[in-house]
């Protein structure tokens, strides 16, 4: 799928760069890494924070928690 970001001219040069060392055609290829990358490496981070709180709240509190965060996620972008 295309689409148009903007991209300081800095880390332009570094893309164009680093596609021609591995002999690419283009930079989009690097785009899908580096997003691949971070969202694997955030949701790492989510799941080492969840283990890290794990027994912090009460079972009365977790549920408070767990029925806020159901309303929240059933009125997103509606």
């Amino acid at each position: 799928m295309r689409t148009t970001v903007d991209i300081p001219q800095e880390l332009r040069k570094k893309l164009i760069e680093e596609a021609a060392s591995r002999n690419l055609r283009g930079f989009s290829p690097l785009i899908v890494e580096a997003l691949r990358l971070y969202f694997n490496r955030q949701r790492k981070n989510r799941q080492k924070t969840i283990e890290r709180l794990k027994g912090c709240l009460t079972a009365e509190q977790m549920e408070q928690e767990r029925a806020r965060l159901t309303a929240v996620r059933d009125n997103w972008r509606r």
